[in-house]
This record gives structure tokens, C-alpha cells and sequence, in this order.
């Protein structure tokens, strides 16, 4: 079992990996920044109602069984954006793609998990293939891409029919007693304090994650060089996920996500320096401590709420969701107004600041409880 999670973590941050070259390829196509923005924005849009109702409807028709689904038809359907030039018709099979797909690692997480909970497994040492699966498909697609942009959809769809295979071996999960009871008793308030935390770090953490390819193609840089770096910023989280329990034992979450925060608005702030292809792909090596700290302290934390922890992480997916909404969406208008370094300069500066008040707030709450 624990090779098949392996697996899962893989292909699924695999296809994560192909998606997010997908800003490079739309501007290839002679979209606008804010157009660009307002298609990428999709997903996170998709997440705030869609993660909910996925994880609804897995309720009822198991988890393990609805993630088959979602993966098959979000591996076709993407397409659509390749298949047709109007901006519309591409609008609209990204609605109906993001449905899906933006369902995929919450459900898949929330499958290993269960599995790792209940089988006593070291998550964070799972979790680490799926740090492999993105660096390792960047890397394949800094190769690829240079064939066209097809390859991009077409390896997407090869990951996605793996991923169904690979699924299909494994047993249903088993829902929580709280899901069955359908009991409803409150999250901890430290929760809910932590959530807009979230939001505003990945809300900066995804303005890079979507932009750096429009910077790279802006610059007339090699065009692989979008690939290269996500799958340096992928292989960077590895440290961390080694030894995440350990870390996130001895800091505790509080000051985990506020220094993630902090090394989220200096790498962006780094950007707006960097003056060559090589110093580019050096600022993005404080990936490591970024998006992989905000999210590993959170689930960290949701593991610890026993029967409520499934309710616990259809909020959190709706907190992941609504931050690159944020990024993607106002960060296009600020890139189409300001230019991109002068956006990438202000998502440096403030996120920084907000971290040092964010740090004292929530280390005087933590004392005061």
C-alpha cells in the first residue's frame, strides 16, 4: 500500500506540475495579462464551491471511487483550451475542467491522509513523492516543451490515466464517525485564526507560481526555463519534508506559517532583482520554505482533530482555494496596471511586513491559551 500512495503523490503533483506551465502556454497564445489572470483564476474560484460538493458527493459514493472519476475526466477535458482559439469557448471548457481537477489533491490527500493515519505511517515521507512527482515532471517538461506546447496537454492526460490505474487498486477508505454521525462540533479557534494566515500566504506564494512562466516569456528567456524552475522549487521542499514532524513539533504552527509568509514575500521581492536566467532560478530555491511549511503545518494540524478532521479539511481546501483566486485574479490586474516587477515588488514588501505582526499576534494568542 504505502508504494501505491507513493504513486498516487507522484502523478498527481506530476499533472500539478504540467498545469502550471499552462500561463506560458496561454501567452504563446497572445492573451492579455489580465485575461491570462482571469483563466488561471478559474481554479481557485472552481475550489470554494467545487471542493465542498466533490467532497459531498465522495461521501456518498466513496472517496476512493469519486477520485477515479474526477481524474479521468479532468485528464480530457483540458483539451479544450488547445483545441479552440476564442477566449470564451476556452473560458468555458476551464470552468467546466477546474470542476474536476481542482479536486484532485484535496481528495487524493485526504484518501493518504486516512491511510497513513490509520496504518501509522510517516505522512510527511509520503507526501515527499509528491515533492518528486512535480520536480521530476518539470524537469521532463523543460525537455518537452520545446517540442510545442501539445506536450503539455498530452503528458497531463498520460498522468491522469495512470493515476486512475494506479487508484483502482486501491480499497475504499473508510469515512470518519463524525461524517457517518454527521456530528457537528466546533473546530478549535486557532483554526479559524490560522485560516486567513492561509489565504494571504498562498494568495503571494501563487502570484509566482502563475506569473514566473509570463516573466520568463517576457524576457525572451529560453522557454525551458519556466520547467527548470519549478522543478528546482519542487526539489527544494525535500529537506523540510524529512523532517516536518520534527520542525513542526518543536516551532509549533503558529510560527511556521509566519515564517512562511516572510520567506514568500522576500523570494518575490528577490525577483524583482534577479538581472539574469541563473539569479532567476536562484531566488526560486526558498521554495522550500514556503508553500510546502503553510501547508504541512495546517494538515498538521488538522491530523491532531480526530472524528472532525474531514470537516476540518473541506475548510482548509476552501481556504487553498480562495489564496491563488487572490494571487491569479488581483495579481493580474496589478500586473496589467503596474507592470510585473512593480506587482512582484509589492508582493514582497507587504507579505513581509504582515508576517512580523501576523508572528507577534499569533505568539501572544498562543501564550494567552
Amino acid at each position: 500500500m504505502r508504494y501505491r500512495l507513493m504513486s498516487i503523490e507522484f502523478l498527481v503533483y506530476g499533472s500539478m506540475a504540467v498545469y502550471s506551465l499552462l500561463s506560458q502556454f496561454l501567452a504563446s497564445e497572445g492573451l492579455t495579462k489580465s485575461q491570462i489572470g482571469l483563466l488561471m483564476a478559474i481554479m481557485p474560484i472552481s475550489s470554494l464551491y467545487a471542493n465542498h460538493l466533490n467532497f459531498e458527493i465522495a461521501s456518498a459514493a466513496g472517496r476512493v471511487n469519486w477520485l477515479k472519476k474526477v481524474v479521468f475526466f479532468a485528464g480530457f477535458l483540458l483539451w479544450g483550451l488547445f483545441l479552440f482559439e476564442d477566449f470564451y469557448v476556452k473560458l468555458l471548457f476551464m470552468a467546466v475542467f477546474a470542476f474536476f481537477f481542482s479536486a484532485t489533491a484535496p481528495l487524493a490527500e485526504s484518501v493518504i491522509v486516512d491511510i497513513t493515519h490509520q496504518s501509522r505511517m510517516n505522512y510527511g515521507r509520503i507526501r515527499l513523492f509528491g515533492t518528486f512527482g512535480f520536480s521530476f515532471t518539470a524537469l521532463l517538461m523543460s525537455a518537452l516543451i520545446r517540442i510545442g506546447y501539445v506536450m503539455i496537454f498530452m503528458v497531463f492526460t498520460l498522468l491522469m490515466i495512470l493515476t486512475f490505474f494506479t487508484l483502482k487498486k486501491v480499497d475504499e477508505v473508510e469515512l470518519g464517525d463524525e461524517e457517518k454521525s454527521r456530528s457537528r462540533k466546533p473546530l478549535p479557534v486557532f483554526f479559524w485564526l490560522l485560516l486567513p494566515v492561509v489565504i494571504f500566504g498562498i494568495a503571494v506564494n501563487n502570484f509566482n507560481f502563475v506569473f514566473l512562466p509570463v516573466l520568463i516569456e517576457e524576457r525572451g528567456y529560453d522557454i525551458s526555463l519556466a520547467s527548470l524552475a519549478l522543478s528546482l522549487m519542487a526539489i527544494t521542499e525535500t529537506p523540510f519534508l524529512l523532517w516536518a514532524d520534527e520542525i513542526v513539533g518543536k516551532f509549533g504552527v503558529g510560527v511556521l506559517l509566519s515564517s512562511g509568509v516572510f520567506v514568500v514575500g522576500l523570494r518575490n521581492l528577490l525577483v524583482t532583482m534577479a538581472d539574469s536566467p541563473f539569479s532567476l532560478l536562484l531566488v526560486q530555491l526558498l521554495q522550500g520554505w514556503t508553500y510546502i511549511v503553510i501547508y504541512y503545518s495546517m494538515m498538521s494540524l488538522i491530523r491532531m482533530f480526530g472524528p472532525a478532521r474531514i470537516r476540518a479539511q473541506k475548510y482548509f481546501w476552501v481556504a487553498m482555494g480562495i489564496g491563488p483566486f487572490v494571487g491569479s485574479s488581483i495579481g493580474g490586474i496589478f500586473a496589467e496596471s503596474l507592470g510585473l516587477i512593480n506587482t512582484y515588488r509589492i508582493f514582497g514588501l507587504v507579505p513581509m511586513i504582515v508576517s512580523l505582526f501576523v508572528f507577534l499576534f499569533l505568539r501572544r494568542y498562543e501564550r494567552a491559551s
